[in-house]
């Protein structure tokens, strides 16, 4: 067994690079590390940790599709998921998101967590979440994730 502790870091072929660094900084806040046109991409961090998304030019953008939907078909890149602090934080992100005309998937009461999932500029799937501290005790317990529709409900306006 390899003793993982949190994830590390995912690569995206992305069509469009600066594009999609706006995407990631601007709206989801992590910041730039390296810029590397040696290499081919643009290196985030988010908060004291280092290295968390890699975006790397597609040699041909058409050549591959990523999924369009929560479909679980196909092999390959399903989706990456960022944790938030608390519920107020996931609300707020949902209506960032929806306020820069970011498509909205679905959102979930997954009863372990709350998650919101949305794609990338170039359609890949990302999902905000935040879990209950109590997630562990849950899922030992057998969790019934029936994936409750979750509404959101402004608290000021944008």
């Amino acid at each position: 067994m390899i003793p993982i502790k949190r994830l590390g870091h995912f690569v995206l072929r992305v069509a469009n690079i600066e594009r999609s660094k706006l995407f990631y900084t601007e709206l989801l806040g992590m910041h730039v590390l390296e810029q590397d046109p040696q290499h081919g991409g643009i290196f985030l961090g988010l908060g004291d940790w280092g290295n968390t998304l890699d975006l790397m030019q597609s040699s041909d953008p058409a050549a591959e599709s990523p999924h369009a939907d929560m479909s679980l078909a196909g092999v390959g890149f399903h989706h990456a998921a960022f944790a938030v602090a608390s519920p107020e934080i996931l609300r707020d992100g949902y209506f960032t998101l929806k306020d820069h005309g970011v498509p909205i998937l679905g959102a979930f009461d997954h009863q372990s967590q709350q998650s919101v999932y949305f794609s990338d500029p170039d359609g890949n799937i990302l999902e905000i979440y935040w879990e209950r501290p109590n997630a562990v005790e849950i899922f030992r317990n057998k969790r019934n994730d029936g994936d409750t529709p979750l509404t959101f409900e402004r608290t000021e306006s944008p």
